[in-house]
C-alpha cells in the first residue's frame, strides 16, 4: 500500500477528519483522501484486531445505489460472478472488467431488493467505475446514485465484534453469517450493517448518514475496542490473502491471473464484458499467477521488488511486508505459472542483494 507521507494534506476529509487529528492519528493522503495510517502504533493496532475487536474509518470507499427494473440483468452483464446466487439482504463479491478480462476494480454489492442493489467500491476507482458504469447502462432500465460523500463508512472487525456491538443494536447480529446485511439501529440511528470485512476475523461493515459519524465512531471505541489505521489494515489483509487493487488487481491483470478462478462463474446463456477471455483462461491457465511467499532469509519485502529464478526474472512482488500475526515476512507475488508449485524456491532483489524466498500455501491466515 502507497501512502504519500510528506506534508501533502490537500486531500478530501472523511466526516471523521478532526476526530482522527484529535486521538493523534497520522494523516496521509491516500487516494486523494485524508486517512489515518496509525494511531500509536500499527502492530498495536494489528493486534488488537486479531484478539479484540477494531474500528476503521472507511469513508474514503465509493457507495453507489442501483435502482430499476434491470438492476439484476444490467449487474449480471457487468459481473464476472453470478447474481443467481444471490438473494435479499445478501451481498456478493466480484470483479468489474474490460473486455480484455483485465480489471477496473473489485467490489461488493449487495440485494436490498431486485429493483435496488447497495454497492462498495475502492477509493481510488470511484470517479471510474460510476463512469464505466453509466456508459453501459445504454438501454438498461437503470438509475445509479454515487452517495458515496452523503455517508460514513466504518468497519468494526474483531473476534469480540459481535459480543462488542450487542449492545448498541436493536437486532441480534450474532445470527447474520457471512455476506448478508441488516437495516437497524445502532446507537439509535439507522445503519445499514453487513457481515462483511477486510480482515481475516468476524465483523462488520456500517454505513449511516454523515451527521452520526463522531457519535457512532465514539460509542464503537467505548465498548473497548481500538481504533486502527489504513496501515494495520492493509497488514491483516495481506495475512488473509485479500487483494488489494492496484496491487494484486488492476487494468493488467485478470481475475484468473490473481487467483479468483472461483470468482467468474460460466452464467449460461447469459452475456458478461470480458467472458471470452476469462472464461478461456479459466479453462486454459494463465502463463503467470499469483502465489504467497514466505522470504526465507532475514529481510523485508515490498510491492514491486523482482523475482528471479537462476538469474532469470520470473515476476515480480505485488504485496510484502511483516506478518505480526505469524512473525515472519511474506508476500503476494505475480509469478511464471511454471514456478507456481508449493515448495518452489527463487531470489527476491532487494537493494542489489538477493534473497531466498519460497512458495507457500495461502491464506496465510484467516479465522472465518
Amino acid at each position: 500500500m502507497e501512502f504519500i507521507t510528506k506534508e501533502d494534506l490537500n486531500g478530501t476529509k472523511t466526516p471523521l477528519y478532526e476526530t482522527h487529528v484529535k486521538l493523534g492519528a497520522r494523516m496521509v493522503n491516500f487516494a486523494g483522501w485524508l486517512m489515518p495510517v496509525q494511531y500509536e502504533s500499527i502492530l498495536k493496532e494489528h493486534e488488537t484486531v486479531r484478539t479484540l475487536a477494531g474500528v476503521f474509518d472507511i469513508s474514503h470507499m465509493g457507495e453507489f445505489i442501483f435502482e430499476g427494473p434491470d438492476v439484476i440483468p444490467f449487474l449480471q452483464y457487468l459481473m464476472v460472478n453470478d447474481l443467481k446466487l444471490l438473494e435479499k439482504s445478501k451481498g456478493q463479491y466480484s470483479c468489474m472488467c474490460y473486455e480484455n478480462g483485465t480489471v477496473i476494480d473489485d467490489l461488493v454489492y449487495y440485494e436490498e431488493s431486485p429493483e435496488r442493489f447497495r454497492m462498495i467500491v475502492n477509493a481510488s476507482n470511484i470517479e471510474k467505475d460510476f463512469q464505466w458504469i453509466n456508459e453501459q447502462i445504454e438501454n438498461f432500465q437503470v438509475k445509479v446514485k454515487d452517495v458515496s460523500k452523503e455517508r460514513c463508512r466504518l468497519a468494526f472487525q474483531g473476534p469480540k465484534s459481535d459480543e462488542l456491538i450487542a449492545p448498541l443494536v436493536d437486532t441480534d447480529l450474532s445470527t447474520l453469517n457471512r455476506f448478508y446485511f441488516v437495516f437497524c439501529n445502532l446507537c439509535d440511528v439507522p445503519a445499514f450493517i453487513a457481515r462483511t470485512g477486510y480482515t481475516g476475523e468476524r465483523g462488520f461493515e456500517i454505513s449511516f448518514k454523515n451527521k452520526y459519524a463522531v457519535t457512532i465512531w465514539n460509542a464503537l471505541l467505548k465498548t473497548g475496542a481500538g481504533a486502527a489505521g489504513l496501515g494495520a489494515r492493509d497488514s491483516l489483509r495481506l495475512e488473509a490473502c485479500y487483494c488489494l487493487y492496484g496491487h494484486e488487481l488492476n487494468n493488467t491483470i485478470t481475475p484468473i491471473e490473481a487467483g479468483l478462478n472461483w470468482l467468474v462463474k460460466p452464467k449460461e446463456g447469459i452475456d458478461f464484458i470480458g467472458k471470452e477471455v476469462l472464461i478461456r483462461q479459466k479453462k486454459e491457465g494463465t502463463s503467470r499467477v499469483l502465489v504467497g511467499l514466505n522470504l526465507l532469509d532475514r529481510g523485508i519485502i515490498r510491492e514491486n521488488y523482482k523475482l528471479f529464478k537462476n538469474g532469470v526474472e520470473i515476476g515480480y512482488l505485488t504485496s510484502g511486508g511483516f506478518s505480526p500475526t505469524l512473525k515472519k515476512t511474506i508476500g503476494l507475488a505475480l509469478v511464471e505459472t511454471k514456478y507456481s508449485s508449493i515448495g518452489t524456491e527463487f531470489d527476491v532483489e532487494i537493494r542489489n542483494k538477493l534473497l531466498k524466498a519460497k512458495v507457500v500455501p495461502t491464506p496465510f491466515y484467516r479465522n472465518i
